[in-house]
């Protein structure tokens, strides 16, 4: 075999045993190790090596981990090549897509919801199993392809962090101005998601007659390892808009009655790039207690969708019959 044969087949088997490339900011294998949320407990084939025309079903399972129910959750297989065909009654979208074999598995449906768990009952969270069928593809003697497919779960979840803050009387409040110290504040709840949220009270604290004001900072973070969007609709979408899309999150501030928000907006939006920090900075004003003490909830929350992925190996040889020798008469 020549020079030239070889590089040609070389290639051939790089174009069979190549999958979808996606941007670096996706990570390959989600791996969730602090929050919550869905995370995928098991991807793969029933048999990581098989032969050409046999049929495979490729298996997810997932799991809610998290303190909130997951809701229009769906699956996708990708990376596969066009040279794996639909398995035997598998349904297929007008582009050709190979559907899981559960319809509520489906994007078109979006019929997946997860209960959380409740760890004080010895609860686990909802559970779920979608499947693929596919046929492996052909593959000449003496060659192996190895495929590297990839599934990716879709879900809508909730993030939500209460914070109670105590207001003092006006002369607790001079004493902690002049000593640069910010209220005091004490969490109250927070849900275990895959987007976290932390709420501070800051310095310098400011009294003007009845009223005091003071700074509140909001921190937001993408901690599970997953990718975050303004929707789980937005998620799927291939072109992202400014006003919807990929790392774009909705932060919804809720004050009680007797405060006031500045500087900041009721709802801002952040972006949140793999697990770098986003910073919302306010200003919240309200009304000193004559006498004695006030506590105060402050709640932020957000909405928004969210997807993991995870890879597997599969590797395809040759049928049995292709790699018979031949035998001439």
């Amino acid at each position: 075999m020549n020079s030239q044969k070889i590089l040609l087949l070389l290639l051939a088997v790089i174009m069979l045993s190549s999958g979808c490339v996606l941007p670096a900011e996706w990570p390959v294998d989600t791996r969730t190790t602090t929050g919550g949320g869905v995370v995928i407990e098991h991807f793969g084939p029933d048999f990581n090596e098989v032969r050409s025309g046999e049929e495979v079903v490729f298996t997810l399972r997932v799991k809610n981990t998290g303190s909130v129910m997951a809701q229009n959750g769906f699956a996708e297989l990708l990376g596969l090549d066009p040279e794996w065909k639909p398995g035997a009654g598998a349904t297929t979208s007008a582009t050709g897509e190979v559907f899981p074999d559960e319809e509520r598995c489906r994007y078109t449906n979006k019929g997946i919801n997860l209960l959380p768990g409740d760890p004080e009952s010895g609860i686990s969270g909802g559970e779920e199993t979608c499947t693929w069928r596919y046929v492996a593809p052909n593959v000449l003697p003496g060659l192996t392809i190895h495929s590297k497919p990839r599934v990716r779960f879709y879900y809508s979840y909730r993030s939500d962090t209460i914070k109670t803050i105590t207001l003092l009387p006006k002369e607790e409040l001079k004493r902690l101005q002049s000593q640069g110290n910010p209220l005091p504040i004490e969490s109250y709840s927070k849900t275990a998601s895959p987007v976290s949220i932390d709420i501070e009270a800051a310095s310098p604290i400011r009294t003007y007659g009845t009223e005091v004001e003071f700074p509140l900072i909001i921190r937001v973070r993408n901690i599970g390892g997953g990718t975050v969007c303004s929707s789980v609709d937005a998620c799927k979408k291939e072109g992202w808009s400014s006003e919807e899309g990929l790392y774009k999150v909705d932060v919804e501030i809720l004050l009680p009655s007797g405060m006031g928000l500045h500087v900041c907006k009721p709802k801002e939006r952040v972006v949140l790039i793999g697990n770098r920090e986003q910073t919302i900075s306010c200003r919240i004003s309200a009304i000193v207690p004559e006498k004695g003490i006030i506590q105060k909830n402050i709640e932020v929350r957000s909405d928004y969708g969210y997807f993991v992925d995870k890879t597997s190996d599969v590797f395809v040889r040759p049928s049995i019959l292709a790699e018979q020798p031949s035998t001439k008469e």
